[in-house]
């Protein structure tokens, strides 16, 4: 994080440990720093938004980045992938041949070696990975789920493989020579272990949503571990494994680690290496590990993703991550969610990698055209990917504007949308979108105001040909405003405007980090895997960002908390004494607190009944109307008021007053008032502070009876 760091000590009780080459994946020694991206955007924000030209939305899933002869090259499963010179500017390349499945793919230096997995044999290379041909090398003699070949430094291949609750790791010699069978017996590596593991446990409190939907979750399950990626650094081997399945907030990776390509294997207790829960994004899970064209190490992961409320999905998150002086991986995910340097700009990324930018639009005042019932416009500023604000039409002109409180620099801002009410079959099986492009996707246009009124144009996309879901823009210059605004322009397949979350970032010179003092833990003695972490508030502090780790100078991992100070946490390793820090941040804004006294009503009500008896009972006449009283509203208006008996009280309670009013009380021109009278006193504890009034003002056909909370000593 690019901000001052802290200690807070915590006695109590988390590495990962790795490496790769650009090509082979094994270690090479550190290169000078230079940088690669001058221009703008210089920065991404968590998820990716990578698409193929004018397709519609592909599911991204169990992500494959490689460095070979000087460009990147992301894979994510058949049909085709994408290049890059920079990370940033991604070419599609359409590869027919290109095997399915989860992809393992490596560079021997000269050509790409690819294979896909779950039944699926064939081994293919290329020497010419931009012009999308393959041919056919060998053939496996096995299916291997979740495979990743490994080259070493040897020259020696090796196949990794594991896909299972109950089933193991395991691994294996690779022949080249002989078309990539295998040379000697499989070995086992290692199980799950979710009872020493915290981060292993597949609970079913933390389900995002139901990818196995013909049973209920139990309380706690055996974790599939899947995914694995072998890394090499300094003549060790690191074995990198995912856990617990993609349905879930605490997707993530871990590690284990040997001395030799097929163990004997140890599990490494600073686990996990990807880990993110909190936030709006969440989960990072069954990716890569790779050096950057400068030797910085990034893994890519498959994170949750959900659309138009249907099964569930995955996208991709990039994370930093290095390696200490001690051998430890570990990645970056606090802030993980907040815009972020493309690899190439920033040295030592992991530590620096942060823009800066903090969160503007969280829990912010929105006001917006139109609701469908049930999807508020809060939903849009809530930093939950589950929830939406959802227009009642996809008309253009529907909009919400964000008030963030005060006048803010804004830097960047990130649209997520999603999808409701759409006319267009349900992408079949597990996932979304892919094939069948259109013309134009979601249109939007972004304004500016600082009094609501007077609005200049920021971002204009009204005629959008990309589906991205999740529409990032670094502005080219930071700008200055109160108010934000995002218009539909266009909706396509007939659906309704959604957005999941409107998110607006900047203010970093205003932004502050504290370090929190009088952190108490309290860890499970019956389930060390627990421990609940309380801090005293800091004020005016937007969240807090919980670190831990097994080493004071090592605490890797994290949890982010809005608007909270307390949490307990499920992921720590059952046998390791743990540190903890806790620091607030804040972005100099102040979150929009519902007033529901002002917004919904006091909780006092009047009524006003015509004719009916002077009794008790409830049956009392003719209902009129009955009014909320709302804080800050002093004057209640019962209007057409015919000649009668009318009685007003407090409903369900005391009458207020009781009497009869004629046609000369009712009508005429002049304005004047002709009824007046003093209900009751106003106050609060032994305090006098007002008195309720009444008041007749005649109409040409009809008067109006008027109620006063008149506040003479507030």
């Amino acid at each position: 994080m690019n901000k001052k760091t802290f200690k807070t000590t915590v006695l109590l009780v988390v590495i990962t440990l790795t490496t790769i080459s650009s090509c082979t994946r094994v270690s090479e020694k550190s290169k000078a720093f230079t940088v690669r991206i001058s221009d703008k955007p210089q920065t991404f924000c968590n998820p990716l938004g990578i698409v193929v030209g004018s397709e519609r939305a592909r599911r991204l899933g169990e992500p494959v980045v490689v460095l070979h002869q000087n460009d990147y090259y992301l894979f994510t499963g058949g049909g085709g992938y994408w290049c890059s010179d920079n990370m940033r500017d991604w070419n599609y390349i359409s590869a027919p041949d290109f095997p399915r499945g989860c992809p393992s793919v490596i560079s021997d230096g000269e050509k790409l070696i690819a294979s896909g997995d779950k039944g699926r044999h064939d081994v293919f290379a290329s020497t010419d990975p931009k012009s999308g041909k393959w041919t056919k090398v060998g053939e496996y003699q096995r299916d291997y789920g979740d495979a990743d070949m490994f080259l070493d430094d040897d020259g020696r291949y090796y196949m990794y493989w594991g896909w299972s609750q109950v089933l193991p790791f395991q691994g294996v010699e690779l022949d080249p020579e002989n078309g990539f069978k295998e040379k000697g017996e499989p070995v086992t590596l290692f199980f799950g272990d979710y009872e020493s593991h915290g981060f292993e446990r597949r609970r079913n409190k933390d389900v995002i949503f139901p990818y196995f939907n013909h049973r209920p979750y139990f309380p706690e399950e055996s974790p599939w571990i899947e995914g694995p990626w072998m890394i090499k650094h300094n003549g060790k081997y690191y074995l990198q494994y995912a856990a617990i399945g993609l349905e879930f907030a605490s997707y993530s990776h871990g590690i284990y680690l040997a001395h030799n390509p097929l163990g004997p294997f140890e599990y490494s207790p600073h686990n996990p290496l990807t880990f993110k829960t909190t936030g709006f994004m969440v989960g990072a899970g069954h990716g890569s590990t790779f050096h950057d064209k400068n030797g910085q190490l990034w893994t890519i992961c498959m994170v949750p993703s959900s659309y138009g409320g249907g099964r569930g999905s995955s996208e991709l998150a990039l994370f930093p991550t290095a390696v200490d002086a001690e051998g430890v991986m570990h990645s970056n995910t606090a802030f993980g969610d907040y815009p972020q340097y493309y690899p190439g700009i920033k040295k030592d990324a992991v530590d620096n990698n942060f823009a800066g930018w903090m969160l503007l639009s969280n829990k912010k005042y929105v006001e917006v055209t139109s609701t469908l019932e049930g999807f508020n416009a809060a939903n849009a500023v809530d930093e939950n990917f589950r929830t939406f604000w959802c227009a009642e039409t996809g008309d253009p002109g529907e909009y919400m504007t964000i008030d963030l409180g005060k006048e803010c620099h804004i830097y960047a801002l990130q649209v997520n949308f999603d999808q409701h009410g759409v006319n267009r079959p349900a992408p079949r099986g597990f996932g979304f979108g892919g094939g069948g492009g259109l013309d134009r996707y979601q249109s939007y246009t972004i304004e500016v105001s600082n009094d609501n009124k007077d609005w200049s144009m920021l971002v204009d996309k009204s005629n959008n040909t990309q589906d991205l879901r999740h529409d990032y823009t670094e502005l080219a210059e930071p700008v200055k405003a109160r108010y934000v605004k995002l218009t539909n322009v266009f909706t396509h397949d007939e659906g309704k405007f959604a957005v999941k979350d409107f998110r607006v970032f900047g203010n970093p010179d205003a932004a502050t980090f504290t370090k929190v003092k009088d952190v108490t833990v309290v860890r499970d003695p019956e389930d060390p895997r627990d421990a609940t972490i309380l801090w005293q508030p800091v004020e005016g502090a937007d969240g807090y960002v919980v670190q831990y780790g097994i080493e004071p100078d090592k605490l890797y991992n994290n949890y982010m908390i809005y608007d909270g100070y307390t949490m307990t946490i499920h992921s720590l390793n059952r046998d390791e004494k743990y540190y903890f820090e806790v620091e607030a941040f804040d972005s100099g804004t102040d979150y929009y607190k519902e007033r529901t006294e002002q917004t919904m009503g006091r909780g006092a009500e009047i009524e006003l009944t015509q004719g009916g008896g002077a009794g008790i009972g409830f049956a009392r006449g003719e209902m009129i109307e009955r009014k909320m009283i709302v804080e800050g509203k002093n004057e209640y208006v019962f209007e057409n008021i015919t000649p009668g008996q009318y009685t007003l009280r407090h409903t369900f309670g005391p009458v207020l007053w009781r009497g009869q009013l004629t046609g000369t009380e009712l009508t005429g021109s002049s304005g004047r008032i002709t009824v007046t009278d003093t209900l009751s006193d106003l106050g609060v504890g032994t305090k006098v502070l007002g008195q309720m009034e009444m008041q007749v003002i005649p109409g040409k056909d009809s008067g109006k009876l008027v109620v006063i909370l008149r506040y003479d000593n507030p």
